[in-house]
């Protein structure tokens, strides 16, 4: 009688992992990262890319008729795709450029592991003030041989409220 009520329970601990495990893989990468399972963004969104020679995306910004950027506490970065094969170390520069010229550092981020795509939020900290631009630089502090391939598509930069 032992035995079987053993042999019950793992066969109904089997079949739960079982279903656990097809139903976590059903459709995941795409509902966290917004593309498919070979890299390609499955929106029609526009992509910007950035890789070694052109590391930096400029992005006016556009605010709707009567809101303030005060009302906005970060900028999203959304990263919908990477090609690093190596493994590269990769962090972007987030920057405001008033309409004057003036740069203002916000912050920076990482990719972690260095091919994984995601959604990050940089804090305005108060210093967007006025129509300008955002500006998006790609640093690898790895020495990145010339044979070596680094691309990252970014979708349209957005404005968070606090």
């Amino acid at each position: 009688m032992r035995e079987k009520m053993t042999l019950q329970k793992i066969c109904c601990c089997v079949c739960f992992l079982i279903i656990l495990g097809t139903s976590c893989n059903c459709g995941t990468v795409e509902l966290v990262n917004g593309t498919k399972s070979n890299g390609e963004v499955k929106s029609n969104e526009t992509l910007y890319y950035l890789d070694t020679n052109k590391p930096s995306i400029v992005q006016p910004i556009e605010t709707k008729k009567g809101e303030s950027l005060k009302d906005y506490k970060f900028v999203q970065v959304e990263v919908a795709n990477v090609v690093n094969p190596k493994k590269h170390p990769l962090t972007f520069e987030v920057r405001y450029q008033s309409k004057s010229d003036v740069k203002t550092y916000l912050g920076s981020f990482s990719l972690y592991p260095a091919d994984n795509p995601g959604k990050f939020i940089v804090a305005t900290q108060g210093k967007v003030k006025d129509e300008g631009s955002i500006i998006l630089t790609l640093v690898t502090p790895d020495k990145v041989d010339p044979g070596d391939t680094v691309k990252v598509a970014v979708k349209k930069i957005k404005f968070l409220r606090g």
